[in-house]
This record gives structure tokens, C-alpha cells and sequence, in this order.
């Protein structure tokens, strides 16, 4: 649910433009970021976390920043670095492609790949494809950055990387 609601942003940046957009993310980050940090060294405030975020939270999350923080991290940088129809993309698959996959993977999962599944891999080169598609981007930038996406997305847990930064960022 967090993953998909993360969609208002790319919508946002598509309608309103970067000059709107930016300042407002930027702000959103920064309090994010502090609260998060916080949440990390103060008791209170991780108590007070837990009891509203505490069931989205991963375990691995507990001792460091949340997926979120990234969210917003690649939000920020996606949107000042890409023009608004790259970024908007770039961040409508971090936000649907991830959680489906994640869905399929689940649900229909047998064939496992590193950590992840042949299906739910399948499932967000397809929709990482339709979004690209729906932005009108040839037919081989699609091939070429779904694939590259779906890839990043396939490794991230062994390289490390948070998914939420690397594949906005790869797209």
C-alpha cells in the first residue's frame, strides 16, 4: 500500500511541473529524513513511530533507515536531475512494479532467482513496460530499460542497495 500510494508524486510532478513540485518534495524529505534519523536515537520517537508505522516496517528496518527515507531520497533526485516525463516514469515503476512483482512473487512464486522469483520478475518487466509504454517511449528504450530495471531490481538485495533508490534512478 505504501509502495503504490508513492504513485501521488509522479502524478504530481506530471501535472504540476518541477517548479511546484521540488520545493514541496524537498520539504517533505527533509522532515521525513529528520524524523527517521530521530526515530534511530530516540527511544520516544521509535515508540511513537512503532505505534503508527511499526507494522509496515521490515525488520532489517529497525536499526536503520526505512525504505521510505529512500523513497523520498530518489523522489528528490529523480525530479531535479530527469525532466518531468523520464522522472515521473522512473518513479511510477518504483511504485507500481516493485509491489506487483512482490504480489505475483508471492502468490504464484516457484521458480526462485537469487532471492526473488522468476514470476514476480516477469511481472515488473511487464509493468515497468506498460508504464514506459504509456509515456510513449520507443520500443527499444522500453526493452532496453525495463530489462535494466528488472535486473536492478532482481540484484538489489545483493548489492545492497535499496530498491527504491536504485531503480528510479536506473529508469
Amino acid at each position: 500500500i505504501f509502495h503504490l500510494s508513492t504513485c501521488i508524486f509522479a502524478l504530481f510532478l506530471l501535472y504540476f511541473g518541477k517548479k511546484i513540485c521540488i520545493p514541496i518534495f524537498l520539504s517533505l524529505a527533509i522532515i521525513f529524513f529528520a524524523l527517521d534519523f530521530l526515530r534511530l536515537k530516540n527511544r520516544h520517537i521509535q515508540k511513537l513511530y512503532n505505534i503508527f508505522f511499526g507494522i509496515v516496517t521490515k525488520h532489517y528496518e529497525e536499526k536503520q533507515l526505512t525504505s521510505a527515507s529512500y523513497v523520498f531520497l530518489s523522489l528528490i533526485i529523480v525530479a531535479i536531475v530527469f525532466e518531468v516525463q523520464i522522472a515521473s516514469a522512473a518513479l511510477l515503476i518504483m511504485s507500481l512494479s516493485d509491489p506487483i512483482a512482490s504480489l505475483v512473487g508471492r502468490a504464484y512464486g516457484k521458480f526462485n532467482i537469487l532471492d526473488k522469483s522468476l514470476e514476480g520478475s516477469i511481472a515488473f518487466f511487464i509493468v515497468s513496460s506498460m508504464i514506459l509504454l504509456a509515456f510513449n517511449f520507443s520500443s527499444e528504450k522500453v526493452l532496453y530499460v525495463a530489462i535494466l530495471c528488472t535486473l536492478v531490481e532482481l540484484f538489489s538485495n545483493r548489492l545492497h542497495v535499496d530498491d527504491n533508490l536504485s531503480v528510479p534512478i536506473t529508469a
